[in-house]
């Protein structure tokens, strides 16, 4: 038994410190999950510098149904923005050396980990959960500020610490997921018996993987974002609150119909932090399950029949919208009475009608399919001769229909019929009555169907008003998110963001050995621009180079005011002559350009300074003091130019 102290920490949480060590002898064991056969070969060739696209391509192709998964994947990733990409090596140039990795480090643990010795532990529910976590989370990337392929791992391999567990200790894991505990009372527990938890684990694992310290970080936090360390909008957050979203719906999917409902609430709750809206969930999650759906075939995973989603998270209109006041009436319980001889429930009709009760009544199947779609009854009372095939099949049918699903079922049977009540109540009914029942009996029936149906209805009302509220506070989250990562004055992104995404696009430079170039960017003579024309004008001026070099920036730059009249622009993916070309290109722009007032603008000429990553540099910021020399050099040499970092070529 292992203890911990963790004195003032979140309840659940351990030191990082501790969960190193402990993850350290653990991983000396050898009995971690890890990635086998090809991908394992490929992790240790990525690991290498001189690992290129050609031999890695030659090493995949070893592995047909790895081959065949990075080209469905790649072609998934571009979403026809290209043309259908055909070839594996065409596949592994468009995804580069470390998504690759990535790729194949999650196949590879999904192909080999479908089964082991935890009885209690779901091995394949587990992956068919992290499948849809890591889709959605790929969905969602926009607003985790990262990107889809990354995210998709990160999602995919987000509760790995689950299947560690399960894989190292699985009689004692057994243990404790037979005692169904809490999340945290679960978390608590890992600690008190195996050194750290799941989420401890997980991190450490993608640490040891090689992933971004931003994944493994988010992955740490992800299942209470709450107690994250991290600075409100930055992108360590969103990526943290993007990936609780996601597997919130890898939840969902992973449960029955009569379990989904209650999670529904906490889902919207969730999609509000990063700033989705209530009607945006519903087709975003349509979405994911398609994807989800043909992931599971091409990797044979059990997806669930998710043929409910519409309903589940269907968005309630808004009462104050309505100008019918009628509507917000609540209506008595209405109830399908559903029968191939009618006759025989004129009675049960007349009695429920003086309960108080809107009876409507159906005398065959396509009749019954019409009423319930048309009248959504809160009960149905169908008449079954017996408890045989054909009766089954007929309640199977009713229950396949949408409203069908949503109302309380009661079998109506001859007293015969009791002894195979056990194949009714399987097949879907709620509950029984004897055709030749007691008035108490049917008082009592009926009473048991309202307290389910009131019941059901302040989950529905609890449910539509966290839908609605989540509206509202995912758009103050999305615009307080804006303000937080956006320079006020010149709408582009700020210092805090730029410098952000500066080192997330460093650490996928230095995986992927991708080039990376910086471009600092100074107004020249601003100082005088204020003195003569005052603080309002520059601050204008300001705006309108912002937009400038806005405009002239390509689709995966990143520029970013870096403060008073200097900004900077981060180009992946870009070497030395292409970094120049850009700032040519929107020096020659500022130039070309008059600003200021219309009826006083005035010439403005830019500075520019470039800088493309070396080996020398020991990280991004070594970069930006690189450009940011070139940038004095420019302007030690008259200005309204650009220079290049000295001695840099190519």
């Amino acid at each position: 038994m292992f203890t911990n102290e963790y004195g003032k920490l979140p309840r659940g949480v351990i030191m990082i410190e501790d969960a190193r060590a402990r993850f350290e002898t653990l991983k000396a064991s050898g009995m971690l999950p890890s990635p086998q056969g090809v991908a394992l070969a490929v992790l240790e060739l990525t690991q290498k510098h001189d690992a290129n696209i050609q031999t890695l391509t030659h090493l995949v192709q070893t592995d047909p149904a790895m081959s065949g998964r990075i080209l469905r994947y790649a072609n998934a990733v571009h979403g026809g923005s290209l043309r259908h990409i055909a070839s594996l090596p065409h596949a592994i140039v468009f995804l580069g050396l470390f998504r690759v990795r990535q790729i194949a480090l999650g196949f590879s643990l999904i192909d080999h980990y479908r089964s082991g010795a935890c009885a209690s532990f779901d091995y394949l529910g587990y992956w068919t959960s992290s499948l849809a976590t890591g889709i959605t989370a790929q969905q969602v990337s926009v607003q985790a500020q990262c990107p889809p392929d990354e995210s998709f791992t990160c999602g995919l391999l987000s509760g790995i610490g689950r299947l560690a567990l399960a894989t190292v200790f699985p009689s004692e894991y057994d243990d404790l997921l037979r005692a169904n505990l809490s999340t945290l009372d679960l978390r608590e527990a890992e600690i008190r018996d195996f050194g750290l938890d799941h989420v401890a684990l997980s991190a450490e694992l993608l640490q040891d993987w090689g992933l971004p310290e931003i994944f493994y970080q988010a992955v740490r936090y992800h299942e209470v974002p709450a107690d994250a360390p991290f600075a409100a909008g930055s992108r360590a957050q969103m990526l943290t609150a993007a990936l609780h979203f996601s597997a919130k719906v890898g939840d969902l999917l992973n449960l029955d119909a009569t379990q989904r409902w209650e999670k529904v609430p906490s889902l919207f709750h969730a999609a509000a932090q990063i700033g989705l809206e209530d009607h945006q969930v519903p087709p975003l999650v349509e979405q994911v399950v398609r994807q989800w759906q043909d992931w599971g075939r091409e990797l044979h995973l059990p997806t669930q029949d998710f043929s409910d989603v519409k309903l589940l998270l269907g968005i309630p209109p808004d009462p104050s919208q309505d100008d019918n006041l009628a509507a917000l009436v609540v209506l008595p319980m209405r109830v399908a009475l559903i029968s191939h001889n009618a006759a025989h429930l004129r009675g049960l009709a007349e009695t429920l009608d003086a309960m108080g009760l809107i009876v409507e009544i159906a005398g065959d199947s396509h009749a019954a399919l019409r009423l319930l779609d048309e009248k959504r009854p809160d009960v149905m009372l169908v008449e079954l001769p017996d408890s045989g095939d054909a009766s089954v099949a007929t309640l199977r049918e009713l229950r396949a229909d949408e409203a069908g699903r949503q109302a309380y079922c009661i079998a109506l049977i001859p007293p015969e019929a009791e002894v195979g009540v056990a194949r009714l109540m399987l097949a879907g009914a709620s509950d029984y009555l004897l055709l030749n029942y007691s008035e108490a009996a049917l008082l009592a029936r009926i009473s048991s169907a309202q307290r389910v149906v009131a019941l059901q209805g302040a989950v529905r009302a609890e449910r539509e008003s966290v839908i609605r509220s989540s509206g509202e506070w995912a758009r103050s989250n999305r615009r307080l998110l804006q303000e937080a990562l956006t320079d006020s004055l010149t709408k582009l992104h700020n210092r805090r963001y730029g410098l952000d995404r500066f080192a997330q696009e460093w650490a996928f430079a230095g995986h992927s050995g991708t080039s990376l170039s910086c471009l600092m960017l100074d107004i020249d003579h601003f100082k005088r621009v204020n003195d003569q024309y005052g603080h309002d004008v520059g601050d204008q001026v300001l705006q309108q180079i912002a937009r400038v070099i806005e405009r002239g920036c390509r689709k995966d730059d990143v520029a970013f005011r870096y403060g008073g009249e200097e900004f900077c622009v981060v180009c992946p993916n870009t070497g030395l002559r292409d970094a120049v070309q850009l700032g040519e290109r929107i020096v020659q722009e500022v130039r070309a350009g008059r600003y200021g007032p219309d009826k006083q603008r005035f010439p403005v000429t830019l500075s520019i300074g470039v800088a493309t990553a070396i080996a020398g540099d020991r990280d991004h910021e070594a970069l930006i003091e690189r450009a940011d020399k070139a940038l004095y050099a420019a302007k030690s040499a008259g200005r309204n130019r650009v220079m290049a970092a000295r001695g840099e070529t190519g």
